[in-house]
Order: structure tokens, then sequence, then C-alpha cells
């Protein structure tokens, strides 16, 4: 029987909240974030071109956006476990694919594999962690948005490593390993995950909310639209920034290194001040901490000035995805959360797909870095003023 699990002292709590971050590992720091740490080594080893290269990342990409909107209506219909266990299998498939592919052909149909799988697991965990321990939701969604960042440091440990280890196989035993790795992941998580509440009873018109005309729902999908337009600015260009600073390759990676760090502990930090402190509060200071993360280095492009913006835009990326989920289950009902979080997703994917672009052509046209950043410093302040605003609505609302 599946029974609503209601409080995190539960003896389950810790494993699940553990599996579900491990999932995020696998099947979203490995299958997707860690390509562009093995790209260079296929390219060389299948005679890629640089084309080929960004035109598979654009298909694992298309793969992405084509199921997450899908993955809340199949978790409504079959259950979450369910869909999270056929995208975590298909994330799988897809990397023992790629170990054995051998051309742009045979690699394409993988890498839409794997970006549809990792949007077919995200959705439907986060509602049973929503559904699972309702007290603590900003901190459980923090610990595991975490997994992300931490998928990204151990991709780039292990990656160096198991490529100077295994000569012959090389980037094919990255693959390999991972999947060997999310293979036991997904065993693990078929044993301890559970649906919060059962699925089997028929849904109602009421849990069927009209997205379009639910007006707050569609307020947090603009302002998720506007995240996924800005934020990786900072993430594709702050390296480049450095160097044309005169700042070393080390200093810069150094540097990387600590906006990781802070990727990893922000959405931990955020929810749990969530919880305590309340959404719309921190919601505020997130986007608030995005803004200065960009202003920074405009005004002080120095190792100081790239080191505080790294602290701020690494932690309140993880803060603003993890405030934003929870603001979208604040507008519908429990049942319907997969749901709500796979509508609001696709404008996000929206925005991650049109940002790079549009920031790499403000790029060229001024012809500096810091264009591209005061473009995402005005994105954000734009979504700072959204919340504001419908902030100062609601509380007149209430009055």
């Amino acid at each position: 029987m599946n029974q609503p699990l209601q409080n995190t002292s539960s003896p389950r709590f810790l494993p699940f909240v553990l599996i579900g971050m491990l999932l995020i590992v696998t099947t979203t720091g490995f299958a997707r974030m860690a390509y562009g740490l093995i790209l260079p080594y296929m390219e060389k080893d299948l005679g890629l071109s640089v084309s080929q290269g960004g035109m598979l990342g654009t298909i694992m990409f298309l793969g992405y956006l084509v199921t997450v909107g899908l993955s809340g209506l199949l978790a409504v219909r079959w259950g979450g476990k369910s869909v999270l266990l056929i995208g975590g299998s298909s994330v799988i498939v897809s990397m023992f694919g790629l170990t054995w592919a051998s051309s742009f052909v045979s690699l394409a149909p993988f890498m839409f594999l794997s970006g549809a799988g990792s949007a077919l697991v995200f959705t439907p965990l986060m509602s049973i962690m929503l559904g699972s321990f309702p007290e603590r939701k900003g901190t459980v969604l923090g610990i595991l948005l975490s997994g992300a960042g931490i998928g990204m440091l151990l991709s780039g440990i292990l990656v160096p490593f198991l490529i100077g280890q295994f000569a012959d196989w090389k980037w094919r035993a990255v693959w390999l390993c991972f999947g060997v790795l999310s293979l036991v992941v997904i065993l693990t998580a078929l044993i301890i995950l559970r649906n919060p509440q059962s699925r089997t009873s028929g849904s109602s018109d009421k849990d069927k909310p009209a997205w379009l005309k639910n007006k707050g729902l569609m307020k947090v999908a603009w302002l998720y639209f506007l995240i996924g337009l800005a934020y990786l600015i900072p993430n594709l260009y702050q390296t480049g920034f450095m160097l044309v600073q005169g700042l070393s390759d080390r200093t810069a990676g150094l540097v990387y290194s600590v906006a990781g760090i802070f990727s990893i502990v922000g959405g931990p930090v955020w929810g749990t001040l969530s919880d305590r402190f309340g959404v719309p509060r921190m919601f505020v200071l997130a986007w608030g901490c995005a803004v200065a993360g960009d202003l920074v280095p405009i005004v002080s492009p120095s190792v100081p000035g790239f080191i505080i913006s790294s602290m701020l835009w690494g932690s309140s990326i993880g803060g603003l995805i993890t405030l934003i989920q929870l603001k979208a289950a604040q507008q519908v009902t429990p049942r319907v959360v997969a749901t709500a979080i796979g509508f609001i997703s696709v404008f996000y994917a929206i925005g991650q797909m049109l940002g790079p672009g549009l920031s790499g052509w403000i790029v060229d046209l001024a012809g500096n870095y810091s264009a591209a950043y005061g473009f995402g410093a005005a994105i954000y302040a734009v979504g700072l003023g959204m919340t504001l605003y419908a902030g100062r609505a609601e509380q007149k609302l209430a009055a």
C-alpha cells in the first residue's frame, strides 16, 4: 500500500532524500552536465567536428524539451515512481549505448534518449518528495537539487581519472562507468522509493486546472523562463572574462570551483531558510543575490570580485530553482504538483535554449563580456521586480 509520509522524523526520510539526490547526480549531473567534459575526447577519437559536437548537445536538449512537459502528466496517470524508473532506465540505456557508438549517426539517438530520460526522472521525483515530506519541502528540494552540482563536481574528478586509467577505452570508459553507477542507483530507488499516496483512483476535473488560466502558476512559469534565460551567462563566460582581464588559467579554474561548491550548498541552505522564514522573503533575497552576482564583475573585474560573484551566482541559482519549485507547488493541489512542475519546466527549457545564443550575440556585438553580465543582471532585476509586484498584490488581496 502507498501511504503518505508526513513526518521528517520517519526512518524513511534519510534514505528517500539520499536516493533522490543520487538520482539527480546520475541523471542530470552525469547524463547531461558531464557531456561538455567528455565531448573533446569524443570529437578527437571519432573525428567529429565542433559543429557536430554542438549538434549532439542540441539533440540531447531537444529530448529534454520534448518530454519535460509530458513527465508531470504521466506521473499523475501512472504514478511518479513508475515514470521515474522509466526515465532512469532510459538514461542507463543511453549511457551504455554511447559506450559502443562509433559515429555521429549512432550517437544521436542515445543523446536524445539521455535528455528525454533525465526529464522523466526530475519532475516525478520532485512530486514524490513534496508529497512525502510536506513539512520540510524547502529542505528536501534543496538537498535534491544539490545533486546537479555534486554530479558536476564528481564528473570533474572522474572524467580525467578514468580516461587516464583506461587508455584503450578513454571516453568510452567514462560512459560505461556512469552507466554502471546509474544502474546501481536506479535499482536502489526501485527498492526504497514509493509514491506518497495512492494513484489508482481516477482524477477529477477539479484536479485538472487550466494552466493558462491559473494566473499564479503562469507568473511562476514566466519567472522560471527568466531564470533559464540568464543563469547560464556566468557559467559560460566567467572563465573567458577572467582570462581577458589577464588572470591565469589556474586562477580561473579555482574561482570557478568556488561557484561549483556554492551551487551544491546553495539549494539546501535556501530551502531550509524558506522553511523557517517563508518562500516569498527568500525568493526576493535570492533574486537580489543573483542580480549582485552579475553586477560585481562589471564593477570590479578582479580576483576578489570574481570570487564574490561566484559565491553569489553559484548559491543563488540553487536557491532560485529550489524556490521556484516551491512556488509552483503552492499554486495547485498536491495531486497535480508533478504536472505543474512539468508545465513550468517547459518555460525554463525554452529560456535555456535562447539564453546562450542571445548572450553570445551580445558579447560579439559589444566586444566584451561585461555586456553579457549586464544583460543577465537586467533579466534577474526584471524577475525581482515581478516578484515584488506580485507579493504586494497578494498582500493587498489578503487585506
